[in-house]
């Protein structure tokens, strides 16, 4: 632990002092390492490369800053690199595309971080001006902070209603820079959720059933917005909107009194995602760039599997427990578990027909390649690497990680087997009669632009006139004001600036 309040504000600090933390950083790492070893061949002939390590290298450093931040002004500082710094990764390209998604982005962040400033501002009030996680645990909240932080940090996170920019940015961004801000960067705000709105408050416990609702409603909007697109890394991103509802459900059961029960299965549940879907997102980059044997196709098919909670995976640990929440935490009456628990079943039904559409918009994207692009060269397989290593990863989790180990064996029972396959079966036989009867929509149900990047055009044009003018107004010739100052200026003029600033420092750092 790294204790800066001396030097900074009331109980600023560093450090991965808790489970919750260690696991974030982990993953999240982890995942960052990856998408970095993957960027080396993946990116090697892309323009611009050098604008995109320096935007890749700051939003890592605003991630890894939030994890590790024991206050809520590091928190915000972090969350705020980062989120502002991944827009040079979705405009990345700079084709019209990229710079719709790139504008919708980055107004939808400033959003964010405004509603995330203001539940701040809220919350230090109420604490007497602390700022250390210990001392907003002992505050009561109220309802406009609990408003603005779910509002602000759901901004990031991306559940319906507030996922809008996630459908845009994944497209136009390179598939590494996708990776992670499915994997990664949307993780920061479930975690800013579970620590700026801890557990236990009675008036956030109130919350508690509309964000269950609000989490089944998300994840099965997700499914059903995928199936009218064909382009696999938008299938992606609705997935992730599904699976960020199930997220949604047990951060709302961690705000209960079981909150030692859940957040165990809320650390495994967001490493899974995180692994699960980075590891879609760099095969899905690998697809479209270059035809590739039948084989490869299984690093598509496990992370897809452990998704849809097959048997053996982590996917169907983390669903067998979070059932077994729904009858051990106290919940108002007309939330029923057992009606929770056949939620979740009809949830991993849609997941599966999730995934059986990106398989057939997979293999729809190969065949438009053409035989003519080669066999997998050292890059591919470079690449190909990457993506198994998150595979053995999340094999490796379930049954190495104690909480979800005794889960794991329990999958092993026939009757859980038959709960868990039967979803499975029923999509695949739902998908089968689809195709022989040929139904389908009319087409331009299919692949449309949503109608918030109208929206998005509109909040533009608000600004950019009176921008324009302010523009005009400034447009001076500061040419010559600028020679006359270099005339006058010394020869170690940098110098002398550097050590006045340096002083400056060190005098502000004594008043301190």
């Amino acid at each position: 632990m790294i204790d800066l309040s001396a030097w900074l504000w009331p109980g600023a600090g560093l450090g991965l002092v808790t489970e919750l933390q260690q696991l974030w950083w982990y993953f999240s790492s982890g995942l960052w390492l990856v998408a970095a070893v993957f960027s080396l061949s993946f990116m090697a002939k892309t323009p611009q490369k050098g604008r995109y390590w320096l935007f890749f290298g700051l939003s890592f450093a605003g991630n890894m800053l939030l994890i590790a931040a024991l206050d809520a002004i590091s928190f915000y500082i972090g969350f705020s690199v980062m989120s502002l710094s991944a827009y040079g990764l979705v405009v990345h390209s700079g084709d019209k595309s990229a710079r719709r998604a790139g504008r919708l982005y980055l107004q939808l962040a400033v959003m964010g971080e405004l509603l995330l400033f203001a539940a701040l501002i809220l919350r230090a009030s109420a604490a007497d001006g602390q700022y250390d996680w210990q001392s907003w645990q002992q505050v009561p909240l109220d309802h406009l902070t609990i408003l603005l932080t779910i509002a602000g940090l759901g901004l990031k996170a991306g559940f319906w209603p507030l996922h809008i920019w996630l459908p845009q940015a994944h497209p136009a961004a390179p598939a590494p820079a996708s990776a992670v801000l499915s994997g990664a960067m949307i993780k920061a705000g479930v975690l800013g959720l579970v620590l700026f709105l801890p557990g236990g408050d009675p008036q956030l416990q109130l919350w508690v059933p509309y964000m269950i609702c609000l989490g089944f409603f998300s994840a099965g909007f997700g499914v059903l917005a995928s199936l009218l697109y064909r382009q696999p890394k938008v299938i992606l991103a609705y997935s992730s909107v599904s699976q960020v509802g199930y997220v949604v459900i047990l951060v709302a059961l961690a705000w209960t009194d079981n909150a030692a029960a859940v957040l165990p299965v809320l650390m495994a549940y967001a490493a899974h995602h995180a692994v699960a879907k980075g590891a879609l997102f760099l095969f899905s980059g690998i697809n479209a760039r270059q035809r590739l044997p039948a084989y490869w196709q299984l690093l598509f098919w496990l992370p897809a599997l452990a998704l849809m909670a097959i048997p053996l995976s982590g996917g169907a640990a983390i669903k067998t427990a979070l059932k077994g929440l729904f009858s051990t935490t106290t919940l108002p009456g007309w939330l029923d578990s057992g009606m929770l628990a056949g939620l979740l079943s009809l949830g991993a039904l849609l997941t599966a027909l999730l995934f059986l559409h990106l398989a057939a918009m997979l293999r729809q994207q190969q065949r438009r390649l053409g035989p003519g692009t080669g066999r997998p060269d050292f890059a591919m397989h470079w690449q190909g690497a990457c993506v198994l290593l998150l595979i053995l990863v999340l094999i490796w989790l379930p049954w190495q990680w104690q909480p979800l180990l005794q889960l794991s064996l329990t999958t092993l029972a026939w009757p859980t087997i038959w709960t868990l396959c039967w979803p499975l079966v029923l999509a695949l036989l739902l998908v089968a009669l689809v195709r022989w009867q040929q139904w389908q929509l009319p087409p331009h149900y299919y692949d449309r632009n949503s109608s918030v990047l109208l929206w998005s055009l509109w909040l533009k044009r608000l600004y950019q006139p009176q921008q324009q003018w302010q523009m005009a107004q400034l447009q001076l010739n500061w040419r010559p004001v600028e020679r006359a100052l270099n005339r006058l200026a010394p020869d170690n003029v940098v110098g002398a600036s550097a050590l006045l600033i340096v002083v400056l420092l060190v005098v502000a750092s004594a008043f301190w």
